[in-house]
């Protein structure tokens, strides 16, 4: 955790917390302002080292690391975890079969961690029904706090020098600059990535827009293909029952003329052909001599001559053809 009052390390860089030993807790001021720090300690030595370097959520992490290696579940629930602002006292949660151990850490590296921090800790413990607790320093303890967690026996102490020995050799965390630049330079990665994807997206709507403008105008361009080759169709249509109405309605007009100016073909009914007569029996041939008289000759009968039209009935005939032109301009009015 950052501070005694677990405070975020931004905040604890501006009001100089006693936590991370940093800011104004470095020239000796006081704890959250002058003055609050006279009931500690200064550490009897001050290190220098890529440790007190490392950033708090930083050795959080790495102490979440170190303790999976050596078989723990670990829970980090600190606030170097997910940048939440209380973590409640404790940094990590390890459970292991029946054991559930709680840790807190302590980056302080200007000051003694007092004998007040072991027993927040304990109480912890107690209210969250842990088997045991660790107390984390980067720094060290006030023998007060040694002789309170040997007293209570249920709270382990591991400082400065532990710390490093049980984490081994640490990488220099980068400097303020470096960190700056790697900042600008995530910043920089962001926006061209944010500007490419926001570029892709626009020349995809971009070609969507265009692919659905072509589809519509195919559309439209077939519809109309369509409409005016159904137009045409039904203008052929119109002049071929033109044509066929015209024809008809001629030929009914030249019909009906021919049938007035011709006159009708004489005809004569034909003799009915008679079977050819077969010789009569032998006992009937003096009867049938007796019978050869005029009236078993045959007849012909001719059909009565034709007689002419009289005027009655030729105009009879030019007042029907004239009918059917007037029929034929009704249903044909493009005539």
């Amino acid at each position: 955790m950052p501070c005694a009052r677990t405070k975020p390390r931004r905040e604890c860089e501006r009001s100089a917390c006693a936590g991370c030993g940093r800011g104004r807790i470095a020239r000796g001021e006081g704890f959250h302002g002058r003055g609050g720090m006279q009931g500690l300690k200064n550490v009897r030595r001050r290190r220098d080292d890529a440790m007190t370097r490392v950033d708090w959520a930083e050795l959080e992490r790495l102490l979440a690391a170190y303790y999976r290696g050596q078989g723990w579940t670990v829970e980090h629930c600190g606030t170097g975890s997910g940048g939440s602002r209380f973590d409640g006292g404790v940094d990590l949660k390890l459970r292991r079969q029946h054991d559930y151990v709680l840790v807190q850490c302590k980056h302080w590296n200007a000051k003694q961690v007092p004998h007040n921090a072991v027993h927040e800790l304990l109480g912890i413990m107690v209210n969250e029904g842990a088997t045991g607790a660790i107390l984390i320093s980067s720094g060290e303890f006030t023998r007060a706090a040694q002789d309170a967690a040997d007293r209570q026996g249920h709270v382990r102490l591991i400082d400065g020098d532990a710390l490093r020995e049980m984490l081994g050799p640490i990488a220099e965390p980068p400097s303020a600059a470096a960190r700056g630049a790697q900042r600008d330079a995530v910043r920089s990665l962001a926006s061209n990535v944010g500007e490419r994807m926001l570029s892709a997206a626009e020349d995809r709507i971009r070609g969507e827009a265009s692919r659905a403008g072509k589809r519509v105008g195919s559309r439209m361009m077939s519809r109309a293909g369509n409409a005016a080759l159904i137009w045409a169709l039904s203008k052929i249509a119109m002049a071929l029952l033109m044509f066929f109405s015209l024809w008809l309605g001629l030929r009914l007009v030249v019909g009906t003329m021919q049938s007035i100016a011709t006159p009708a073909p004489k005809t004569t009914r034909s003799a009915v052909a008679l079977p050819a007569p077969q010789p009569p029996p032998q006992g009937y041939v003096a009867q049938a001599a007796g019978m050869n008289d005029d009236r078993y000759a045959p007849r012909v009968e001719t059909a009565p001559a034709p007689r002419a039209l009289t005027a009655a009935e030729i105009r009879e005939a030019q007042r029907r053809a004239d009918e059917a032109i007037k029929v034929i301009e009704k249903t044909t009015p493009e005539m």
